[in-house]
């Protein structure tokens, strides 16, 4: 049984291994406001990593993400600066990413595109398609936390 499993149980063991080197070098990473920090700073982060996990568990490959998770941004960006509702704009900034992984899932699953093909046509699609609707300008003023939002 341990046997069979090696490859994960060294890489858990490697992990465990650079926690307690980052415990005894600086044990204040591990105070509670810091986790939540982390946690908090790195969300979006986390959100993509767990999508392109199931992506690559099913032996596919992603590089549109980038792309992606740049319109996304400028989704939330854009409700924000509307005025929109914090747990609205987390939702349809997670529907809006859903909706071009569904594209790409439909392209790959439906149309038997290779995913390499299918995802490098959406990343460019997409990239382009926001320089000419935004004209590479970034999403300005918005609001600020004092403001209620965020």
């Amino acid at each position: 049984m341990i046997r069979k499993h090696l490859r994960e149980i060294s890489v858990a063991g490697a992990l465990l291994f650079l926690l307690l080197i980052l415990l005894i070098a600086s044990p204040k990473f591990f105070s509670g406001a810091n986790l939540r920090a982390v946690v908090v700073s790195d969300a979006p982060v986390l959100v993509a990593a767990v999508g392109m996990t199931l992506v690559i568990l099913s032996r596919q490959i992603d590089i549109s993400i980038g792309s992606q998770f740049s319109i996304c941004g400028m989704v939330a960006g854009l409700l924000a600066k509307q005025g929109v509702p914090t747990p609205v704009v987390a939702v349809a900034t997670l529907g809006a990413g859903a909706l071009f992984g569904a594209v790409n899932g439909a392209l790959v699953a439906g149309l038997r595109i290779p995913s390499i093909v299918a995802t490098l046509a959406t990343m460019v699609t997409w990239r382009e398609a926001m320089r000419w609707i935004f004209e590479g300008q970034a999403v300005q003023n918005l609001p600020s936390r004092s403001s209620g939002w965020g």
